[in-house]
């Protein structure tokens, strides 16, 4: 097992943190977050590949990586598609997320990215359902399913973030 050395490594500590904290920022705002972890991780491998280089710790990292993005998709897509809706009208919902989630941020940077997505989904799949069925029910039910989807898909991608950065720490921290 490697060791902690401050001194020598300093500057690819701080690069390090901040890539974390940058990548964090993104998943929440659905923006590709894990994808610049990986992209670190793998660049410190490559760069340093006698010094970063660790099989483990990167199969690892790239396990995580797809579990993350595998997550997102079967859960905020697959799961409202279950729903018995088009993919069209996934793909409308999937659109009302993403501008959800860019109004939230701008009115609230952070949280308002998660409520703006989940009432992006909520808006869009209401009004996808209520445009060809007429039934308020069930629109409301769809659209419900489309925000809580949201959540978890987020959440399962927090989740991902959160074990890729001990991931790269341990790659980077611990040489």
């Amino acid at each position: 097992m490697g060791e902690f050395i401050l001194a020598d490594n300093l500057i690819e500590y701080i690069i390090t943190i901040a890539i974390i904290l940058i990548a964090v920022v993104f998943t929440i705002f659905d923006l590709p977050g894990n994808t610049i972890l990986i992209g670190t991780s793998m660049g410190f491998a490559f760069f340093e590949t006698g010094k970063y280089f660790d099989l483990r710790l990167l199969s690892a990292m790239i396990l995580v990586y797809a579990l993350g993005e595998i997550w997102e998709i079967a859960v905020a897509f697959l799961g409202i598609k279950k729903e018995k809706i088009s993919w069209k009208g996934v793909f409308f919902i999937s659109i009302g997320t993403f501008l959800g989630t860019l109004a939230g941020t701008m009115v609230f940077p952070i949280l308002g990215s998660i409520i703006g997505g989940m009432i992006g989904a909520f808006v869009f799949a209401f009004i996808w359902d209520y445009s060809s069925s007429k039934d308020k029910a069930n629109a409301f039910d769809l659209a419900w399913q489309a925000a809580k989807m949201q959540i978890f898909a987020l959440f399962g991608k927090l989740v991902a973030t959160f074990a890729m950065s001990v991931l790269l720490i341990r790659q980077i921290f611990y040489v």
